[in-house]
């Protein structure tokens, strides 16, 4: 706001040095027209007396011609003084109005006729607000509006991608993994539509990826062989029907394909070790049987609480998803449980047990330690992308209790993107 103003008084200055140095300096007419009817009048006692001289006029009349002369120079001297004063006082009170007027006129037409209030930046909504805005009756409500539109519109795809973005905010998965598949009918071939409907369809049957999930992995990979996701999808299927060769064969290919300063690389090398190990013929990690079915879901399960670091608040997305997983402290860097939920910012209770786990083999009961982590998704994708929220625990024994995850970091943009 305040450059607008400096701006405007610069143009007004600009004007009023225009319009008043004219009205303010002496008027040289009123100082000079005295010696140019002199000179005139000099010029027309010379040609009266070559006249004279030529025989056309006679004495007489030279005389009388000087009289006049004498008399009209007389006239002329006394205007040419007298006037001046009279004549510079309207030009000064004219260029103090101007002064006065143009200025005052200037604001008073902006501020009738203009826009200030644009000059001023728009105040941000607290980030309570802006969470209220996008809370699940907020969603519900885009949910039902989008549904009349897709009536309408059945065709478009991007509607349909957006209506499943939205379901998946909501924890609704079978809802989103049908919205996905009408989105993949109007754009087939889409290897990231169809890596994101094969994670979909497996949290609607538990977290498995065989049948229909794999399924839409090996379209993506018959689209895109080189798709990131997919590629991790695909050593994951093979990884669970205990195909560690095939498995190995696809993170392999993930690795190549990864920026080097990715953190995924870690990750998949990690995978890599242990399909590579269980390839040939190590024992696999089992769990131990439990003494009773209490003692064992009391043991195999840590439960806790996540916050959102108060500095992340205002940067957390509409329509996010928050992911709570458990990974061995020291073993391989998939996850050995997962619990997916609509991200609000607000504190969030978990509870991770031997029931959610996304191998057979890898449990949290099959581990010394395991670490707690949490992830914001900004795309809403299990893969972790630059600029999601993140934090994790210290290690935990399994059976801890309260353990506190606090999101206080963000994802890193991988080196060279």
């Amino acid at each position: 706001m305040t450059v607008l103003w400096i701006v405007l008084a610069l143009f007004l200055i600009g004007a009023l040095l225009f319009l008043l140095p004219p009205l303010l300096a002496p008027g040289p007419a009123a100082v000079n027209s005295g010696g140019a009817n002199l000179a005139v009048h000099r010029d027309h006692l010379r040609e009266v007396e070559q006249d004279l001289a030529a025989g056309l006029l006679s004495p007489e009349t030279l005389e009388q011609a000087r009289a006049e002369t004498r008399a009209r120079v007389i006239e002329d001297a006394v205007p040419a003084t007298a006037a001046a004063p009279a004549l510079a006082q309207p030009a000064r009170t004219t260029a103090l109005v101007l002064a006065v007027l143009v200025p005052l006129g200037s604001m008073l037409a902006y501020l009738v006729l203009g826009s200030p209030q644009l000059a001023t930046p728009p105040q941000m909504p607290p980030p309570q607000a802006a969470q209220a805005n996008n809370g699940p009756e907020q969603i519900q409500q885009r949910i039902a509006a989008l549904n009349e539109r897709l009536k309408a519109e059945p065709t478009n795809a991007e509607g349909w991608l957006t209506l499943g973005r939205l379901y998946t905010a909501l924890s609704r998965f079978g809802d989103a993994t049908a919205a996905f598949r009408r989105a993949n009918e109007l754009t087939p071939g889409n290897a990231t539509l169809l890596a994101d409907l094969a994670d979909l369809s497996a949290m609607t049957q538990g977290k498995r990826l065989a049948g229909e999930p794999a399924r839409y992995i090996q379209l993506a990979l018959d689209a895109d062989p080189r798709h990131p996701k997919a590629l991790a999808l695909a050593g994951s299927v093979s990884f669970e029907v205990r195909d560690f060769a095939a498995a190995r064969g696809y993170w392999e290919r993930l690795l190549a394909v990864l920026p080097p300063q990715s953190e995924m690389v870690r990750s998949v090398q990690t995978n890599i070790a242990e399909a590579t190990r269980l390839a040939a013929g190590a024992p696999e990690p089992a769990a131990p049987v439990p003494a009773a079915p209490v003692a064992a879901a009391g043991k195999a399960s840590v439960s806790g609480r996540v916050t959102l670091s108060p500095e992340l608040v205002a940067r957390l997305p509409p329509g996010a998803t928050l992911f709570v997983f458990a990974r061995a402290a020291q073993g391989p860097r998939m996850p050995l449980a997962i619990l997916r939920r609509p991200a609000d910012g607000k504190p969030f209770d978990f509870s991770l047990d031997d029931s959610m786990a996304m191998q057979p083999q890898l449990k949290i009961s099959g581990f010394p330690e395991v670490v707690i982590g949490a992830r914001i998704s900004v795309s809403g994708n299990a893969m972790p992308q630059p600029g999601d929220l993140i934090g994790q625990s210290a290690p935990v024994k399994p059976g801890s209790a309260g353990v506190q995850v606090r999101i206080d970091a963000i994802q890193p943009a991988a080196a060279g993107s």
